[in-house]
């Protein structure tokens, strides 16, 4: 009995384990290996997509890098342009206002002119209007009807001395 037990006991189930396992391995060989097989091929896939997203983000940050680099220069161009810019907008600016001025200044000195000669046109006419008024008061109280008709006889005589 014995013999038996060592049998029943030991080896058998080592034997079946080991007809279980060859028995997996033939049935299963196949698709576990096609299984393996597909599972390297998405992982060869997933590298080699990963890879190239890699490859590509490399180059991208290349190309970010040298355009970062390309815009602070162009940034720094664009700000001379500007201060350049406006520096000449600032110096016509300064020239149209010293255009203006000028003639503004032109412009009032033409205007005072002309009101001084209004002035004095104004004052000669005052003046000679006073002095008119002042002289017809005069004769009119100093003057005596004998001098008035002496005055008059003396016009009337140079009248007669003009000839048509």
């Amino acid at each position: 009995m014995e013999h038996i037990n060592l049998i029943t006991g030991i080896i058998l189930p080592y034997f079946n384990f080991a007809l279980f396992i060859a028995l997996c391995v033939f049935f299963f060989r196949k698709p576990l290996t096609d299984l393996a097989l597909g599972r390297r091929k998405k992982f060869e896939v997933a590298i080699f997509d990963a890879t190239k997203a890699k490859e590509e983000a490399l180059e991208k940050n290349m190309e970010l890098t040298a355009r970062l680099r390309q815009l602070d220069a162009e940034v720094t161009q664009i700000k001379n342009g500007a201060a350049e810019a406006a520096e000449k907008d600032a110096q016509r600016m300064i020239t149209e206002a010293e255009a203006l001025a000028r003639n503004l200044i032109d412009e009032a000195r033409r205007m005072a002119d002309a009101e001084v000669e209004r002035a004095r046109h104004e004052l000669r006419t005052d003046i000679v209007a006073q002095v008119r008024d002042a002289v017809v008061s005069k004769i009119k109280h100093e003057l005596k009807p004998a001098d008035h008709a002496a005055m008059i006889q003396k016009q009337v005589s140079s009248l007669g001395e003009l000839r048509v």
